[in-house]
């Protein structure tokens, strides 16, 4: 009899850790929510996404270049500026560059955020799409220095856009939020549509203003 009542305790013990209650709790844990971390996006009519993250998954932001002094380069320190580059097929490429406008040294390191704009000023469907290799590297802008990222699109009809005409309507500026930062630099965009539910892809930072 005392053997049964010890299991019967133990029995008793493990329904207490493991809730043996015969039903469910009640609630079932959520998953998070992960996002991709080579995309953003914005839908036809919400403003776009600011700031786009600016690394790729698992990389870290290095620290001042030794002997620079410089920090990060804030959007009120630099200017943008976008070169049509030439077109293949159904292909469009630009070099979008940011310029450091002000008086000290600073850095850039990874990727620009982007947001398309009509001509009526309102957000267009922006998704940007970071590529690599190669991987970002740290750039330090010397006053009057640059650094360039090329952009790549599509004005081929994705699905569900018109086959016919323009795929979706044509930018008429287009926000760039230089990495790592919150606030944005606005430009006009005199490229045409995006098509791929203005699908863009983007390179890291390079030091320079881009080839030719």
């Amino acid at each position: 009899m005392r053997n049964v009542t010890a299991v019967g305790g133990v029995l008793t013990a493990l329904c207490l850790l493991t809730a043996c209650t015969g039903r469910s709790s009640g609630s079932t844990p959520t998953p998070p929510q992960i996002s991709s971390p080579g995309t953003s996006s914005s839908p036809d009519g919400a403003p776009p996404a600011l700031p786009s993250p600016s690394r790729p998954a698992g990389a870290v932001r290095p620290s001042a270049v030794p002997g620079s002094g410089s920090g990060r380069c804030a959007t009120s320190m630099l200017s943008a500026a976008l070169r049509a580059a030439g077109p293949a097929a159904g292909n469009r490429y630009a070099f979008l560059t940011l310029t450091n406008r002000s008086a000290a040294p600073c850095r850039v390191y990874g990727y620009v955020g982007l947001g398309l704009i009509g001509s009526d000023g309102r957000p267009l469907a922006t998704q940007v799409v970071r590529l690599a290799p190669p991987q970002p590297a740290s750039i330090t802008l010397r006053p009057g220095g640059s650094a360039y990222t090329r952009l790549h699109w599509s004005v081929v009809a994705g699905p569900g856009e018109p086959q016919h005409g323009p795929c979706r309507p044509a930018p008429g500026q287009v926000w760039v939020t230089p990495p790592d930062e919150r606030s944005h630099l606005t430009i006009a965009w005199s490229l045409g549509e995006v098509c791929g539910s203005g699908r863009v892809s983007t390179t890291p930072l390079t030091a320079g203003s881009g080839p030719g």
